[in-house]
């Protein structure tokens, strides 16, 4: 693997996640009643429904939680693999089919092939993280949009391999909405000065040189 920009896939434009409601009403005309029978009679009707629609849209969205551990390794390894094996084939159906709609709606697997390209043309290879465990570098929250999220990194070598990732909830299932992925060189420990030979002069001491820095930085995704 070698060090580059970082590759990221988002959403154009902000997606929200809504719920939509419909009040139902009954066109039927009551015979022999006043319009003021009629209208205390649409407003019992009405206010009879109201605890019954409230409890269904209750029923109907209920708060998201961060799933447990396991699941959350789960999501990262299979979206990761899907884009390994799209970056290796040049295929990048499969990766699309794994997105959410609105993924799937704002870009093509053609567009995905150019997102990622970097990645396809420095022959970068994702396998490792099969078998190695992530670190989760930020806690994983759910998002004011009901977005799952996800920062860490593999701590492969020689380049360590990080990623941000958003799920959105489809049908009961986390399905990929957004991801950027990056690769970086570990953090090294600060290198120890040789000490003067003895034969030199005496000269100023001297700080240690700073730990170098990675030059890839992880782009942030853009926050629906």
């Amino acid at each position: 693997m070698t060090k580059g920009p970082v590759a990221s896939l988002s959403i154009a434009g902000v997606a929200t996640l809504c719920i939509a409601f419909a009040l139902l009403s009954s066109g039927s005309a009551v015979v022999g009643q006043t319009p003021g029978d009629r209208e205390a009679a649409s407003a019992a009707n009405a206010a009879k429904s109201q605890p019954a629609t409230r409890a269904q849209t209750a029923a109907a969205s209920p708060a998201l939680a961060v799933p447990p551990p396991e699941v959350l390794l789960v999501l990262i390894r299979t979206t990761l693999i899907a884009l390994n094996q799209a970056v290796q084939t040049g295929n990048f159906t499969v990766l699309r089919d794994l997105g959410s709609p609105d993924l799937q709606a704002a870009n093509s697997s053609a567009q995905l092939g150019n997102i990622f390209a970097d990645l396809r043309n420095r022959s970068i290879d994702l396998s490792p993280i099969a078998i190695v465990a992530p670190k989760i570098s930020e806690t994983p929250t759910i998002t004011p949009q009901n977005m799952l999220r996800l920062v860490g990194l593999f701590p492969t070598q020689p380049l360590q391999i990080k990623f941000q990732m958003l799920f959105q909830p489809v049908n009961g299932q986390w399905r990929l909405f957004g991801m950027a992925v990056d690769t970086a060189p570990p953090l090294t420990a600060p290198v120890a000065e040789a000490p003067p030979a003895a034969a030199s002069p005496p000269t100023p001491a001297m700080k240690p040189a700073p730990t170098p820095r990675p030059t890839a930085v992880t782009k942030k995704i853009q926050q629906p």
